[in-house]
């Protein structure tokens, strides 16, 4: 099996894309070690990829529509960026946060469909990942099955493409490094103490592996 991982937020900080895509290859060596991982940098290198060559895409910054129409295929997962990207592509809506950026662990409340496609949480009804967006899905995309509440994770009927709002490949160390480390849209008001709390916060145990797992899964459906 091969896996393509494309750069999960289109981010012009370089260290960023450089902390994620080693969060993604020790992801992938975690849920599926014997994968062919391979990674092409359209923001910083403009390097796309014959997309015809892979099982599975996990993209950002993509011609989405030219890859889902060439490659009916292969199969596609949505990540942060990525979960708005094929929203967007496919006729949905995105739009700004209303409450403001969401730079959290968040608990996900799964719908019926997602009970029974998440079946590690069908007994909590939930699963726990990072977040870290400023924009979120307004309105989804037809043809689209509802995983979670409040549009965080789909599922296209034809079971090809795959998005999720949060980002499973980010473990609490790099979470909490990019927290501090940001300037702008997550921090830029709050005071030393308040960051500490933050931080602590950014600390406790996500299910980023078992979504990752359930992905690998997915994809030999």
């Amino acid at each position: 099996m091969k896996n393509r991982s494309w750069d999960p937020s289109p981010s012009d900080n370089f260290d960023f894309w450089t902390d994620v895509r080693q969060a993604w290859q020790e992801s992938f060596a975690n849920v599926a070690p014997s994968a062919e991982v391979d990674f092409y940098d359209p923001v910083f290198e403009r390097v796309f990829s014959d997309s015809s060559k892979y099982d599975l895409i996990a993209l950002s910054v993509l011609d989405f529509r030219t890859a889902v129409r060439n490659t009916p295929k292969t199969k596609i997962l949505g990540v942060c960026w990525g979960h708005q990207a094929v929203a967007r592509a496919l006729g949905g809506e995105v739009g700004a946060v209303p409450t403001g950026p969401i730079a959290a662990i968040q608990d996900i409340a799964l719908t019926d469909a997602g009970k029974k496609f998440f079946t590690f949480a069908a007994s909590t009804g939930s699963y726990r990942a990072p977040e870290f967006h400023v924009r979120e899905v307004a309105k989804p995309a037809p043809g689209f099955v509802h995983l979670a509440s409040n549009h965080e994770c789909f599922v296209n009927e034809a079971n090809t493409v795959l998005s999720f709002q949060a980002h499973p490949e980010i473990s609490n160390k790099l979470a909490q490094k990019m927290f501090i480390e940001d300037d702008k849209e997550y921090n830029g008001n709050s005071t030393a103490e308040q960051l500490k709390v933050e931080v602590q916060k950014l600390d406790q145990p996500t299910d980023g592996m078992k979504l990752l797992k359930q992905v690998i899964q997915w994809l030999d459906e």
